[in-house]
């Protein structure tokens, strides 16, 4: 649509130069592709985005280190690089956040929980999150049934030149870290482009720390951190004129890893080990039959190994996890012609999920089974600069099994509404508003694991509200984008699913009632500076207060474990034409590990402190990008989950090599 603008604005010129030269000249043909974002201040939930360019920048190696410069957002990191990394969205828990891997959700029927960690950021375009009832209604039914979606966004196939076009990255880090990425993406004819991407990875992981646990000071260096990964895809685009889009996906992840455990006095190490693959296949396709219709489908089948050898106390115990998830999804949107900004779209989902197991402690009936079946209907109605989009979700479940007994089947209407408007003219600043209900199932891990499974448990409740403001401009001439948001919430969760004591064992029950109450804000500026120099700014903070509110109970009032009070991240770049450097800043406040709020279970507060200088060199069709970074300059062992301590001052040299 730019690139039509443009050449319109231009055809005054080009005329005028055809008038006065009749020569012609045949042009090769270009292929001109891209994906459109929208900014906070155009929709009407709360919305957060980094490009490529802002992953860079900040150093990002996973999705879920790039998440922790979100607001709203709690990631669990259990330190190093293999270290699981789960992202808790408004203190709603990691199982209502869905994940989707270029358009297509990514499943964990087990634990629910996705590990980001387990995804690279050298080959996405962006790390886009969205929380609650936004006012897109062209979205799958799973995106409806999720508080928080994170989307990932690979390079497309369609937009490599004729020729092909190269990248090849190294990466050494401390810790004896290095890895090697390559990617390769071309376009072949008018309409096919393909597009290849593998990364290796190699960690020993062994770094010092220092720690008091509890009251006695423990160091050492981290045992058992060792980490090889291996992932790859290949993507394949077909896309006819505007009408047709077809995309094919083939994905594999291999990896072989030491779980080290939590730092105990006496026995700060484990010999745990945990290897495994993931293997999945998606195909996508869109068809634009009239500018009032448009349609598209998913299919995606997706499989899970992992191999877990675990030292227990008096034996070895060897398991295996097999997981599998069939989905297909369809989606249409039409936009009457008769009625003025009215739009309506509806979705099915339908997908499978199974879990096989050789632990006889994990699964108590044979093989347990799901089939879940999501339709919603939307609509969404502008007039002037208000906007009115709703929704209502229908999710159907049944559980099955060849031997045991199983859930019940659910079923269950899900209601969510937004409203936003525009209240000064030619002004990009928006007021906000939304409201979302929602339900999660729970996992087969809360349902089947023997003794502490319970079948019986209910589905967790929640509600979402959202209030909030966002502005979008270029205020003064040396500013060249700003953009403000701030966002009150109240999230409810009733039937939480926790672990309580029974007789001699635990018990999975549906007890507690959370409420969260809190505030968001963000700011995002780029300075254009004399000598050619720019300056990009960014700031986050979250108030996050997510209190137990179960009536009766001793812990009322308290804290929920590991959700700080206070948050933030601070990001600043300055690119000046001989090179760019950059600073980093993430905090948190105190949390707590128990969920009992006294001094002697708190994790304390701490500040992550980076640095980064970078230069790129162009000749002749080639492009050569270093960058060195200095990460957590204080050199804290700092704790996200309490004896898991993250590494302390660590340094990394990377280069990019593109032609």
């Amino acid at each position: 649509m730019l690139v039509a603008a443009g050449l319109a604005l231009c055809s005054p010129y080009f005329c005028s130069v055809k008038a006065q030269n009749n020569d012609v000249r045949l042009l090769d043909s270009l292929i001109v592709s891209g994906s459109s974002s929208r900014s906070a201040a155009e929709s009407s939930a709360p919305l957060q985005r980094l490009t490529a360019d802002d992953l860079a920048r900040m150093g990002a190696t996973t999705v879920g280190d790039a998440l922790k410069h979100m607001s709203g957002v709690t990631v669990r990191d259990y330190g190093g690089v293999g270290g699981l990394k789960t992202v808790n969205i408004r203190g709603l828990g990691a199982q209502h956040t869905a994940v989707f891997y270029d358009g297509v959700a990514i499943g964990d029927c087990q634990s629910g929980q996705v590990d980001l960690g387990r995804y690279s950021t050298e080959n996405l375009a962006g790390v886009e999150l969205a929380i609650g009832q936004g006012d897109d209604i062209y979205k799958s039914a799973r995106v409806l049934a999720a508080a928080g979606v994170v989307s990932l966004e690979t390079h497309g196939a369609v937009g490599g030149s004729r020729s092909g076009d190269w990248q090849v990255g190294v990466r050494a880090a401390s810790f004896d870290t290095y890895k090697g990425s390559v990617k390769y993406s071309q376009s072949f004819g008018e309409w096919w482009g393909v597009s290849t991407f593998g990364e290796y990875v190699n960690s020993e992981g062994d770094y010092p720390y220092r720690i008091v646990n509890p009251t006695t000071t423990v160091s050492g260096r981290r045992m058992n951190t060792d980490v090889e990964e291996l992932r790859g895809e290949v993507n394949l685009s077909w896309q006819r004129a505007e009408r047709h889009l077809l995309r094919m996906k083939v994905y594999g992840y291999g990896y072989e890893r030491g779980l080290p455990g939590g730092v105990i006095v006496n026995n700060p190490s484990t010999t745990d080990r945990l290897d495994g693959y993931n293997l999945f296949g998606q195909l996508f396709y869109e068809y634009v039959p009239s500018p009032s219709l448009k349609m598209k489908f998913a299919l995606k089948h997706n499989h899970t190994y992992d191999h877990l050898r675990e030292q227990l106390a008096a034996s070895l115990s060897v398991d295996r996890y097999r997981q599998r998830e069939t989905d297909f999804s369809a989606t249409f949107m039409w936009t009457p012609n008769f009625i003025e900004g009215l739009s309506f779209a509806w979705s099915e989902e339908l997908f499978k999920n199974s879990l096989r197991t050789t632990n006889n402690h994990v699964s108590m009936p044979t093989e347990p089974e799901r089939l879940t079946a999501l339709s919603a209907v939307s609509a969404r109605y502008s007039y002037r600069a208000f906007s009115l989009t709703g929704s209502l979700l229908h999710t159907a479940t049944r559980e099955s099994a060849p031997h045991g007994d199983v859930a019940p089947d659910r079923s269950r209407f899900s209601p969510s509404v937004a409203l936003s408007c525009y209240p000064f003219a030619g002004v990009d600043f928006c007021l906000r508003a939304s409201y979302k209900s929602i339900f999660r199932l729970p996992t087969f891990n809360d349902l089947y694991y023997r003794e502490i499974g319970n079948y019986n448990l209910a589905p967790e409740k929640t509600r979402q509200y959202n209030v909030g403001a966002a502005y979008s401009a270029r205020p003064f001439g040396c500013c060249d984008e700003l953009t403000l948001s701030a966002d009150a919430y109240r999230g409810e969760i009733k039937d939480k699913i926790v672990a309580v004591p029974a007789v001699f064992i635990w018990k999975m029950s549906n007890v507690d009632y959370v409420e969260t109450l809190g505030a968001d804000i963000n700011a995002k500026g780029v300075f254009s500076l004399p000598s050619r120099t720019k300056l990009h700014l960014s700031a986050v903070y979250s108030y996050m207060r997510a209190e137990n509110r179960t009536p009766g109970s001793s812990l009322y009032g308290h804290q929920i474990v590991y959700t700080p009070l206070h948050s933030g991240a601070v990001d600043a770049a300055l690119a000046t034409p001989v090179a760019d450097f950059g600073y980093s800043l993430l905090w948190s406040g105190k949390r707590y590990f128990i969920a009992r709020n006294i001094p002697s279970n708190e994790i304390e507060a701490y500040g992550e402190h980076s640095l980064w200088l970078a230069r790129t060199w162009n000749f002749k069709g080639l492009s050569l990008f270093a960058k060195a970074e200095v990460k957590n300059i204080a050199d804290r062992n700092y704790e996200i989950i309490r004896y898991y301590p993250m590494p302390g001052r660590n340094y990394t040299l990377t280069f990019k090599l593109s032609l």
